[in-house]
Order: structure tokens, then C-alpha cells, then sequence
């Protein structure tokens, strides 16, 4: 950290060239905000402000400040309190919006229910739903059939998801039930508008697509709370799923043995899962196989590890096997390192603080932007080159700068994400059984693969063929 935050007052911070009146919204609120506020970085320095009609925000790109503000959550420092608003509108109330003690309370469930014991018991659900897209993915192999590689991990990512939420076998990757899916997409793009949004026009006026989200939130929660139903009933006459839950809905509700948390409030837990656990997931596993499919020598490296963990079989049949899989770990490590799917986070202080003596007074609203540093030479050796093996414990000291601790693909501080275990299980696992049955090439040019940022950053317009290998 080069800046004197001592010396800094927040109100002669520079800003970015913006409209006099609506300020720099017009370039927030786009599909390459995350790019905006980057590029700014550049002309401004690691800390600025932007202007959201009349509404100011700080940025900063100095990962310290950063990660100390992370830690200081949720006391000194929330969400922006519109993301809660826009999401108890659509009736969810869930870890992922509660703060202070509320938080604290969802914050013990949920992380029990996604504990690494409790991960271990969903690995098998997991594996199915690897083995049912690999047997797809062949077919695409035989037929030489060009894929949209987004939109199948995202087909995978809903089916694990929804299987290991509240049990339900959806089966989105073979295109069954395309209904539930397409209500999932409705309210997922409409959470994102509106938490952007500079003045709610859906409570003053329904439009289209604000009717459209009603009848999507209603089928959502008419099917949720049906499973409610049936996991209390299951739990009720099979006792012993009290301490072996087959999903996350029964380990919530045994978990919450002395009810403690409404309907409402398990609800909205489970939604929270099916929120962070599709988009951002698939979207990490795409970007792996963007960089994977220009490394083919990175693809054999996998591959080989795969044979010398299971040579038997299609994929990695325990939870054990997984957890060797150390090359195919550093590969989905250095993809987050890279493409975050979060590439910032929005804050605002409960208080008056200073952090780092940096004075920050209440109500300020910080962005941190925390995938800008893990880009940069200052912190990790050729920063912008895919290099899986800079996280191999025998490979750090090849590189003279290495800081994991700057990698925030999963949150910081106390509100890092519960299912990071789940998501690291699933891509470790896809990416090694995949890389051991195909060799894989882009089906364009890599410049011709965008970002676009919606509830998360994911990957446009990447196209992959996959030709299957002969060694198994």
C-alpha cells in the first residue's frame, strides 16, 4: 500500500469524467461496469469516487483497506441496504441479506449445513450430475457438435443445486423441466436491474417484465415450500436423517431443532443457495476451460493426475479421490484468481470509523474493487498469465511475490461464502473428469470471448468443441 490514508479526506478524492446531472450511472448500470470502474483505476488512483445520480460512492483498489473493511463486517460495515430491500420486496430472507445479529443467526445454520462433514454427504449427488453431463458431453464429442459452454455448466450447476437444496432432481441438463429454469433466469436478471436501479419504478408501475418476475416468484415459492413440507414429514418418520441429511433443506431443518427460524426465513435460505450456487459457479468452471483450451500441455497435466487417482473409473467415485486432486484444485484456484465472479463488492458503514487511518464517515457507500490487485505484479509474479502451478506447495517458491490472502473469489472476513466448499468440490471434480475424457479448443478466437456483468461476470460467447480421447 503506497498511499498515506491518514492524509486522504474522502470528499477531495478524484472521480472519473461523468454526465453534470446523472454522473457515471449510465456506465455503472451497463454489462461492463466492473471494466468502468477498473479503467478507472488508471486515470484516478487506487481510491475515487463516482456519482450514482446525486449518490456518491468511494472505490477503492487498495486490497488492504479492503480486506480490513471485510473483517469489520457485519459491525462497522454492511451490504448496501438496497440489496436487502430489493430482496425481502421478492420475499427472501437469508444469510446472504441479514446483518447484525439476524446474520449471525442465519450465519450458524447455513454453515453447518455446508460444512465440509455435511459436503462430504451431498459429493455423491455431485458426481451423479458430472457422470449425466459427461455422457452428454460424449454425444457432442461423436457429432462434432460446436457447445455453448456457459449454458451447459449452467444447465449442470442448476441441476446440483436444486438436487442438493431441498432434493428435487430437476434434471436441467438433458432440457426436463425447462420451466423451473427459466423462472430461475427471470428473477436472478431482475434482482440484478433492480439493485442498480436509481428509482424504483416497479412500486409506483407493473411493467412486463415486473408481472413476469411475480408469476416466477410465486412458482419458485410454491415449489420450495412444498418441499418444506415433505423434508419435515421425512425428517418426522426417519428420525436418523436427523445426523445423515441427504440435502440442504433436511441439514437446515435438523439443524434448527429448536426452531428458532420460520418458514419464511428457511425459505429464503434456500433460495439464497439456488442464487449463489448456479450463475457463479458455472461461470468460474467456464472461464477454466477458456484458459484450459489454450493450454493443451495444462489439459495432460490434469489428465495424468486423474489416471494416477482413479484409473478405473469415469470420474473420481469418493470424496477422498476429490480431495487429491491437487492440480485440478490449483487450476480452479488460478481461474478465480483471474475471473472472480464477484469483481466487487458494495458496502456501506454503520458508523463512523477509521480504517487504516483512512476516516470513513457513516452511511459512506465503499465499492471494493477486489479483483483489480489480483491482477497486478505487486502481488502475484506474471499476474495477468493463467499459471495453475504459482498454487502447488512445492511450486510457491518459484515465485517471488504469492499472496492467496488478495484472492477474494470467495468474499473475506467473517461474510466469506458458506458454499465454498461445495463449489470448489464441483469444479475440482468436473475439471478432472473432463480433461480425462476430452481434449478441448476454442471454436473461436480467445479475443472474441467478452464479459458481461449481470448478477455476476460470466463468460460471452464461448464456443468449444470436444474431440474425446482414446486413452480410456
Amino acid at each position: 500500500m503506497l498511499l498515506d490514508l491518514r492524509t486522504i479526506t474522502l470528499s477531495d478524492l478524484p472521480s472519473p469524467k461523468g454526465h453534470f446531472i446523472i454522473g457515471h450511472y449510465p456506465q455503472f448500470k451497463s454489462s461492463t461496469k466492473h471494466q468502468f470502474l477498473e479503467d478507472a483505476v488508471l486515470t484516478c488512483g487506487p481510491l475515487f469516487t463516482i456519482n450514482l445520480v446525486g449518490k456518491r460512492f468511494v472505490a477503492s483498489a487498495i486490497p488492504e483497506l479492503n480486506h480490513r473493511i471485510l473483517k469489520l463486517r457485519p459491525q462497522q460495515f454492511r451490504r448496501l441496504p438496497k440489496i436487502d430491500s430489493v430482496l425481502q420486496e421478492m420475499g427472501i430472507k437469508g444469510v446472504f441479506n441479514a446483518e447484525g445479529e439476524d446474520w449471525k443467526r442465519h450465519r450458524r445454520l447455513t454453515a453447518e449445513s455446508l460444512s465440509t462433514k455435511k459436503v462430504k454427504a451431498y459429493y455423491p449427488t455431485v458426481l451423479q450430475k458430472c457422470e449425466t453431463l459427461l455422457h452428454k458431453f460424449k454425444t457432442y464429442a461423436t457429432a462434432g457438435k460446436q457447445i455453448d459452454i456457459q449454458r451447459e455448466f449452467m444447465l449442470f450447476t442448476i441441476d446440483v443445486t436444486t438436487a442438493i437444496a431441498f432434493g428435487y432432481e430437476l434434471d436441467a441438463i438433458n432440457e426436463k423441466d425447462a420451466i423451473f429454469q427459466q423462472h430461475l433466469e427471470q428473477i436472478f436478471a431482475m434482482v440484478n436491474e433492480r439493485t442498480v436501479a436509481p428509482i424504483p419504478i416497479w412500486r409506483f408501475y407493473k411493467r412486463k417484465k415486473d408481472k413476469q418476475l411475480q408469476q416466477s416468484l410465486h412458482a419458485i415459492e410454491k415449489t420450495i415450500y412444498s418441499f418444506i413440507k415433505h423434508a419435515k414429514a421425512t425428517l418426522a418418520n426417519h428420525p436418523e436423517r436427523h445426523q445423515q441429511p441427504t440435502n440442504f433443506l433436511e441439514a437446515l431443518l435438523a439443524e434448527n431443532n429448536e426452531g428458532d427460524f420460520s418458514d419464511t426465513e428457511v425459505y429464503g435460505n434456500i433460495f439464497t443457495m439456488l442464487l449463489a450456487g448456479e450463475d457463479s459457479t458455472s461461470s468460474s468452471l467456464s472461464w477454466i476451460i477458456y484458459y484450459l483450451s489454450q493450454h493443451p500441455e495444462m489439459i495432460k497435466k490434469v489428465r495424468k493426475e486423474a489416471f494416477d487417482c482413479y484409473p478405473k473409473t469415469a470420474t473420481p467415485v469418493s470424496y477422498e479421490q476429490h480431495q487429491q486432486l491437487s492440480y485440478a484444485n490449483s487450476v480452479v484456484q488460478e481461474a478465480i484468481r483471474l475471473h472472480p465472479t464477484t469483481t466487487q463488492q458494495i458496502v456501506q458503514a454503520n458508523e463512523d470509523c477509521t480504517v487504516l487511518g483512512l476516516h470513513i464517515p457513516k452511511d459512506t457507500r465503499l465499492i471494493l474493487l477486489n479483483r483489480y490487485p489480483q491482477r497486478q505484479d505487486e502481488y502475484f509474479d506474471k499476474a495477468t498469465q493463467f499459471i495453475p502451478e504459482r498454487w502447488g506447495a512445492d511450486q510457491c517458491p518459484m515465485h517471488r511475490k504469492h499472496h492467496p490472502d488478495i484472492v477474494k473469489g470467495f468474499g473475506g472476513g467473517p461474510r466469506f461464502c458458506p458454499g465454498m466448499h461445495l463449489a470448489m468440490a464441483e469444479m475440482t471434480t468436473m475439471i478432472s473428469m473432463l480433461c480425462k475424457h476430452f481434449d478441448f479448443s476454442l471454436s473461436i478466437s480467445p479475443e472474441a470471448v467478452t464479459e458481461k456483468h449481470s448478477f455476476i461476470v460470466y463468460p460471452e460467447n464461448l464456443y468449444v468443441h470436444f474431440t474425446a480421447v482414446s486413452s480410456f
